[in-house]
């Protein structure tokens, strides 16, 4: 350990054992605290001396008969040790008291030992030391007191009244030697009063720094917690900012929907990259192009109209807080047209004063398009119901109908049997069955319309209907009417079959085919074509399913059909032909009648001037066609004397078929309604039923079989209707009946159907 810091350890000993400063008073200009060390290190080692030089400076003092110096030093001990140990005295009182001892040392020292000894340096060391612990007041009072205590001993030491030991000093010389000392006493005390004073100053100075300092840091302390607090807010601000930006960006960059800013030109500012989904371009190329580029004309002026309509609406009410929402067609990158909807609302700067536009765009094109198909299936519904409606009617109108003719065609019958082969009377029988036979035909339409028209479906090949339509008479007859018209097919060698009506089907070769020469007054070519077409996925706009199916296309190359005839071509009694020569008005309709119960579609192409192309598409089937067999003649299928009761609640379709049976060799009877014939069987059996399906009143023909088979379960039966061939009359069928036979039928078709049952089984 070096001097310095032993000394330094000692000196911080001391202060903390005697020490009396109070914190306030020590930090009060930071000098204080050094003054009090001084004042404890004097009286610390003012102590100590005193206490190690007590005994020769008694034994001196008492070998010399120097009671005064004696009991001065014992005092002068003890009132250092005092001070030091008094720590409740101020610092002031304290250092005054120490400053005492060496005055009054200095004195006692020049009354014993005169001037010339270490008197006079005590005095010096007083003043000094008041100026250092005092400051420069202490230092110049002291100096006075050195300078009154001098000249006091001065002048008692002349006159004699000084007990001092021989000194011979001249007057001259006492003066320089009093006048230098005061002199330099002055100088050193105040220059040593002036530094401490400065040291103090200086200090002081340094304090107040320190504390402005301290003031300064404690301002920089609480603007750092200020700024920790608004960075911590800031960063926090920047988080959700972050978080709202990826938001946003996540919105932007992934709805399909097109956002976009505009100024008040409508000059593109931003746009969302799903601009390339909805027009093709990039943002930074739709950022480049002008509105016209972007937009249609027309989509364009009306929004431009709309801009200028909501300024001054905005202007009126000061307030441009609204929204618009409009349809605009906008411009593709390849030059097609995109339906789109536009919801738009106005940026509002300072002042609320519009600087822009923010809107969102919508690709409407599937919208419009399910638009386009519910208005199509609204179309085809409400077309259904009055279908439906007209059906009804001409069911109910064919039933009654069919039951009427059955005697304009079965009589001449009858009567053709009996006549001779050159009777005169034999064309005009012939010309009366003819006729019957065309107005049952014309019934069979209605039927078809009606949605009732269909028999029981067997495989069939629509080539082979084809060609069969083209030889027949209504095909010849057509060529007759239309003889710059050529028929050209085109089949499909490996067309696959279908399950259907062959006299429904034939009967829409044959109307699409007249149609066809019809739009063609001036001839042309028509063109009948087959093919197989499979759907993976049912195509749009058509009630089908997947799987495959056989294609009817007839193509011509006449007039085409107007748009606005377009949607009607299938309504019943709507036609633009020559009435009287091309049929009822019924040929389309019976078309789309035949197309739906067979569970098909049917699609119409056709431009004004170019010509049509109608195609229908029928379900295929793997099945193989039957093959057919030739009818027999009518001797063949007379009976031989087998019992039939005939059931029918209509007298004159009574009356006919018992005529034809009888006249074909049955034993026949008939009753009017299915309760009689119920009661007849009770007692009795017959060979063979011919069954009514609808009798009012009384039961019909399904409950009157099924109340038969009760009692004989064998019992054969044959069905016949005015009404084309519905589920009861199948589940009939499935209770045994045999074939359905629609009225008004043939001698021929009745002793067929007949002679068949009674052979089955």
């Amino acid at each position: 350990m070096s001097f310095s810091e032993g000394l330094r350890r000692v000196v911080e000993f001391i202060e903390r054992r005697f020490g009396s400063l109070r914190a306030a008073e020590a930090e009060e200009d930071g000098f204080t605290r050094w003054r009090e060390r001084i004042l404890l290190s004097i009286l610390a080692a003012s102590t100590t001396l005193c206490l190690l030089a007590m005994a020769p400076a008694l034994y001196l003092a008492l070998g010399r008969g120097l009671w005064v110096l004696a009991v001065f030093d014992v005092l002068a001990a003890s009132l250092c040790a005092s001070l030091l140990l008094l720590r409740r005295l101020s610092f002031r009182k304290r250092a005054s008291l120490t400053l005492l001892l060496p005055f009054l040392v200095g004195i006692t020292v020049i009354s014993q030992a005169g001037f010339l000894s270490g008197g006079p340096a005590w005095l010096f060391a007083f003043s000094v030391l008041a100026g250092v612990l005092l400051g420069i007041r202490a230092a110049l009072a002291a100096i006075g007191m050195n300078t009154a205590a001098i000249l006091g001993l001065a002048w008692l030491s002349a006159e004699g009244l000084l007990a001092a030991p021989n000194e011979t000093i001249g007057v001259v010389l006492a003066v320089s030697a009093g006048a230098n000392f005061v002199f330099l006493n002055l100088v050193a005390a105040i220059s040593v009063a002036v530094l401490v004073n400065g040291l103090q100053s200086l200090n002081r100075k340094a304090l107040a720094v320190t504390q402005a300092l301290r003031d300064e840091r404690a301002d920089l302390l609480r603007t750092r917690e200020k700024l920790r607090e608004e960075i911590a807010v800031r960063r926090a601000s920047e988080q959700a900012l972050r978080q709202s930006e990826q938001k946003y960006r996540l919105l932007a960059e992934n709805v399909r929907d097109v956002i976009w800013m505009t100024d008040l030109d409508l000059r593109f500012t931003f746009v969302s990259p799903s601009i390339q989904a909805l027009q093709g371009f990039t943002p930074e190329e739709h950022r480049r192009l002008r509105p016209e580029e972007l937009i249609t004309p027309e989509s364009l002026a009306r929004a431009r109209r709309e801009l200028a309509r909501q300024l001054e609406l905005g202007r009126k009410t000061g307030s441009f807080e609204r929204s618009v929402t409009m349809e605009v067609e906008l411009l593709h990158k390849d030059g097609r047209i995109v339906p789109a909807e536009v919801s738009a609302s106005f940026l509002v700067g300072e002042g609320g004063i519009p600087v822009g536009i923010l809107g969102v765009t919508r690709d409407v094109t599937e919208r419009r398009r399910a638009e386009e198909e519910k208005r199509e299936l609204m179309e085809r519904l409400a077309r259904s119901k009055k279908m439906e409606a007209l059906g009804t009617m001409a069911g109910g109108v064919a039933h009654d109908l069919n039951n009427v003719l059955s005697g304009i065609i079965s009589y001449p019958d009858l009567l053709l049997m009996d006549l001779p082969p050159d009777s005169p009377l034999r064309r005009p029988l012939e010309v009366i069955r003819e006729s019957g036979k065309k107005a049952a035909a014309i019934v069979q339409d209605l039927l078809t319309l009606a949605r009732r028209g269909v028999p029981t479906f067997e495989v069939l090949n629509l080539n082979l209907l084809v060609e069969e339509y083209l030889v027949s008479p209504e095909y010849l007859r057509l060529k007759a009417f239309h003889p710059r018209v050529e028929v050209e097919t085109r089949l499909e060698p490996d067309l696959l079959n279908i399950l259907g009506s062959p006299i429904h089907l034939s009967k829409t070769i044959m109307n699409l085919v007249s149609n066809a020469a019809e739009a063609m007054p001036q001839g042309g070519k028509v063109v009948i074509a087959t093919e197989n077409v499979h759907f993976d996925t049912p195509p749009a706009g058509r009630e089908l399913r997947e799987g495959d199916y056989a294609l009817l296309r007839v193509t011509d190359t006449g007039i085409g059909i107007p748009p606005e005839d377009l949607q009607r071509i299938f309504e019943p009694f709507f036609t633009k032909k020559k009435m009287g020569r091309s049929g009822t008005g019924l040929g389309m309709a019976v078309v789309w009648g035949t197309v739906q119960d067979h569970r098909g579609a049917i699609d119409v192409q056709s431009t004004e001037g170019e010509g049509t192309e109608i195609r229908v598409y029928l379900p295929a089937t793997r099945e193989s066609c039957p093959l057919r067999s030739p009818s027999g003649s009518l001797e063949a299928l007379r009976g031989a004397g087998e019992k039939v009761l005939v059931v029918d609640d209509m007298k004159e379709q009574r009356e006919i078929a018992v005529e034809i049976l009888g006249q074909l060799g049955y034993d026949v009877r008939a009753v009017e309604t299915g309760e009689q014939a119920v009661e007849l069987l009770r007692r009795e059996k017959v060979d063979l039923l011919v069954l009514d399906m609808i009798m009012d009143p009384g039961i019909d023909g399904l409950e009157t079989l099924h109340r038969v088979k009760q009692l004989h379960p064998h019992q054969k039966a044959i069905i016949t209707s005015g009404y084309a061939e519905t589920e009861r009359v199948r589940i009939a069928q499935q209770l045994g009946a045999g074939c359905y036979l629609k009225k008004p039928y043939t001698v021929q078709n009745l002793a067929a159907a007949i002679k068949a049952e009674l052979s089955r089984g």
